[in-house]
């Protein structure tokens, strides 16, 4: 009776053979999902990404009817000098929620630098009890255009850690931040995305720098956009690389590795990636000739690569 029973126990176990086997196909199983998984997330938040980039397309709208044009964003004051501390997409934050959260002040001169008397602090409240702070001034407001929910709205000092935004800019200036987040060296580890680019088209332009092979912008052409408008930022770098180099974006101008992406990163690929080819009629006019640019850096968080995601799609 018990070799019996015995040989029935052995009957029901498994083999070593069995086992390794199962573990296999188990492991080769989990092996094709995840990279499925991974694209099946990536999707999904691309598509988040373009509803917010649809999201502020409505917001600048709304702008651009009260005001009757889209908010600048040239580095360059009145005069055409270069002012590199209030670039795009600064002015695109400033517009659509102001530079407090609170709303855009019309009166606000959208200066470069706001080195005047009538610069940033007349109009917003940068600390408790600011003298900004009146009945008056929040009668002037404009509600926000896009819903803080929406816009991602995030400091400077949050984003690439206080002080290490200066020069150029100033730690409390406000950007418009994408959906593809990651962990920075914010507060309680905070996790943030990259700021979103701004370029507003030049309505007499001529031609996109990408047709002529002349990437160097000068007076004696007339181009659609502008990439100085946000280069400054995206000099930046990237905020969460902690190395003694910050990792360069590819598209920024000082990035002397992009040479070793072709196709990829440089001030020529982003005027070949704007351009409209379905446009036969003109050459080098790109996509927004009338309008304005969206960027985000994708899922990559680097400008300049082949997952940004404007506000066009190409064919």
């Amino acid at each position: 009776m018990i070799t019996q029973r015995k040989k029935i126990r052995k009957e029901k176990a498994f083999t070593i053979v069995e086992l390794l086997t199962v573990m296999s196909v188990i492991i080769i199983l989990i092996g094709l999902l995840v990279p499925a998984l991974n694209e099946v997330r990536r999707y999904a938040q691309d598509v988040k990404q373009n509803a917010q980039l649809h999201s502020i397309n409505i917001a600048l709208e709304l702008y651009e009817k009260e005001f009757e044009e889209y908010p600048p964003s040239s580095r360059y004051d009145g005069d055409g000098n270069p002012g590199s501390e209030y670039c795009g997409a600064l002015k695109l934050a400033e517009a659509m929620v102001g530079q407090d959260l609170l709303g855009f002040h019309p009166d606000s001169l959208f200066r470069a630098d706001f080195e005047s008397d009538n610069g940033l602090e007349q109009y917003y409240v940068m600390a408790k009890n600011d003298p900004a702070d009146t009945p008056e001034n929040r009668r002037s407001r404009k509600p926000a255009y896009l819903p803080l929910e929406q816009a991602g709205a995030v400091k400077l000092e949050e984003l690439y850690g206080a002080g290490n935004a200066v020069p150029p800019y100033e730690d409390h200036f406000l950007v418009l931040t994408d959906v593809y987040t990651r962990r920075m060296m914010g507060p309680e580890g905070t996790r943030y995305g990259m700021p979103i680019l701004y370029y507003k088209a030049n309505p007499a332009g001529e031609i996109n720098p990408n047709e002529d092979n002349n990437y160097t912008l000068n007076e004696s052409r007339i181009y659609f956009y502008d990439y100085e408008d946000n280069d400054e930022l995206v000099k930046l770098g990237v905020p969460w690389d902690t190395t003694a180099s910050n990792m360069k974006h590819y598209m920024a101008s000082d990035n002397t590795s992009a040479d070793a992406f072709p196709g990829m990163g440089t001030l020529e690929d982003f005027y070949w990636r704007i351009n409209n080819d379905d446009i036969k009629i003109q050459d080098g006019r790109p996509y927004r000739s009338d309008s304005y640019i969206l960027l985000s850096a994708g899922s990559d968080g680097l400008y300049g690569t082949r997952d940004d995601i404007y506000n066009f799609h190409k064919k």
